[in-house]
């Protein structure tokens, strides 16, 4: 994943000064998430829940990543998005037979949009398009020795849903400043994808800025004829840079 990061970082870098000279401009944005993390599992052992608090998170995190590089051009624009992240949770399972449950879930999103500025002035600016997100998803589900031995399920898929989205950016003043994003996506048969984002950020200067907000990202998806839903949501600090 950084890897990937890194590539598109120095790909941007690199087209930046012909971009502008057409008419583009460029942000990319690094974030530290820390996100709670809610899940239901349908096993076959039964259901199984694993809850995360944000505040627990960073006991439970293996490894993180955020990050978003946009393109504006008068009133179109472009908006990649990638994720990643790696978090498990437990809880006393509710089957007699078993201890305790743990829930791991490997979770990579890739999410892409194209948007149009249907609202451009001082004041506000609001976007609206369309996109995807691809996931790749990896749940691993273990039951601790009880009456009966420990045991485990793994579940995984890969699969692309399509999105409408919606982007909103509000000067409050020369630095400070709101910006919030949504989406709603899914393939029907309860594949539904959706999540929001909501920040006060402050622009130091004309390239960088910073940002303090909070992101919800919520996933349901059938796995080989098991209900999986994970929830992430938690505060997001982020630093932008333009060019």
């Amino acid at each position: 994943m950084r890897k990937l990061a890194s590539i598109l970082l120095v790909l941007g870098a690199a087209e930046g000064a012909s971009a502008q000279d057409l008419g583009w401009t460029y942000k990319t944005t690094v974030y530290g998430w820390i996100p709670g993390v809610d899940t239901s599992v349908d096993t076959r052992f039964g259901n199984i829940e694993g809850d995360v608090s944000p505040s627990d998170a960073l006991s439970s995190l293996d490894m993180a990543f955020m990050a978003v590089l946009s393109a504006q051009r008068d009133r179109w624009g472009l908006v990649g998005d990638l994720l990643y992240t790696d978090l498990s949770a437990s809880q006393e399972t509710p089957f007699a037979l078993y201890g305790e449950g743990e829930v791991d879930v490997k979770l990579t999103a890739l999410s892409g949009y194209a948007l149009y500025r249907v609202t451009s002035g001082p004041r506000l600016q609001f976007d609206v398009g369309a996109g995807f997100r691809y996931f790749d998803v990896d749940v691993d589900v273990s039951l601790s020795p009880g009456l009966r031995p420990g045991a485990s399920q793994s579940l995984g898929d890969s699969w692309t849903n399509a999105l409408v989205a919606a982007r909103l950016t509000v000067p409050l003043n020369e630095s400070w400043f709101l910006t919030g994003f949504a989406d709603w996506g899914g393939n029907g048969s309860g594949d539904e994808t959706w999540q929001v984002y909501a920040g006060l950020g402050y622009a130091f200067d004309d390239r960088w800025s910073t940002q303090l907000g909070y992101r919800h990202m919520d996933i349901d998806r059938d796995f080989d004829g098991n209900d999986v839903s994970i929830a992430l949501s938690g505060l997001a600090l982020g630093v932008s840079y333009s060019f």
